[in-house]
């Protein structure tokens, strides 16, 4: 465990997966004087298994960064996270303290994230891009490819691309190709930034169905979902997030 105490009552929680308390970011222009962009006021959730939380809320609200912060691209400004972690012998880590090593660890075995872009090494093919989350494991080669084929198969994306690299896909294809690779390690605590966002109605209700499944088997899932038929479809409650006020410029 990091040096950060962990709340009793989380750990006395068996079912809660995720705590934030106090969250809290602000961005620093430091090509603007040093300006402070207040991003989020102080945010609360915990996430129990089984539960997909729908953040809500305008543009500007800190739906996404909230989202960074869980998973650690964003370092919050004040507050903690704690996550538990029953890969491990400690059980439980602080997200807001931890080493740069422990957050690669939890992003491998315990965090799954879907971002709403595809980011991935270039001349990398699709089949191999969704099964490296298995390959870093451990799976064997063949059988993480195996399932890879398996997801890319659901979600539509024809087998003729499966030996290409994305780059050239269209929003859609890129958009399945990155759930894929997201979802194929079944994490037990799922981030999803606007997974449907590029999909078309059919491919829409696919990647719904998908993300109902995973909370059935006990994911705990915190998700910003773009039209409200999803969220009906995939949410078990909603966090409200309100735009902090941003000071003018001098």
């Amino acid at each position: 465990m990091n040096g950060e105490s962990i709340d009793t009552s989380f750990v006395r929680d068996d079912k809660l997966m995720l705590r934030a308390r106090g969250i809290a970011k602000t961005f620093v222009l430091h090509t603007q004087g040093g300006q402070s962009i207040p991003a989020l006021p102080g945010v609360d959730l915990d996430v129990s298994r089984g539960e997909c939380v729908a953040l809500v809320g305008p543009s500007g609200a800190g739906k996404s960064t909230l989202l960074r912060c869980l998973y650690g691209n964003y370092l919050a400004s004040a507050g903690s996270i704690q996550l538990r972690d029953d890969t491990c012998e400690q059980r439980y880590l602080s997200i807001t303290g931890a080493s740069a090593h422990d957050i690669m660890r939890v992003r491998r075995d315990v965090i799954g994230y879907v971002s709403q872009f595809l980011r991935v090494i270039p001349r990398v093919s699709t089949l191999d891009i969704v099964a490296e989350p298995l390959i870093a494991r451990g799976v064997e080669v063949d059988a993480a490819r195996a399932r890879a084929g398996e997801w890319l198969a659901r979600l539509n994306v024809p087998e003729r691309l499966w030996q290409l690299a994305p780059a050239t896909f269209s929003g859609g294809e890129q958009q399945r190709v990155n759930i894929a690779r997201g979802l194929i390690a079944e994490h037990p605590v799922l981030l999803l930034d606007e997974p449907t966002a590029s999909l078309d109605a059919t491919n829409r209700h696919i990647v719904s169905e998908i993300i109902v499944e995973a909370r059935k088997r006990g994911a705990a899932i915190v998700g910003i979902f773009h039209d409200e038929a999803t969220r009906e479809q995939v949410a078990t409650r909603r966090l409200e997030l309100e735009p902090v006020e941003t000071p003018a410029f001098a």
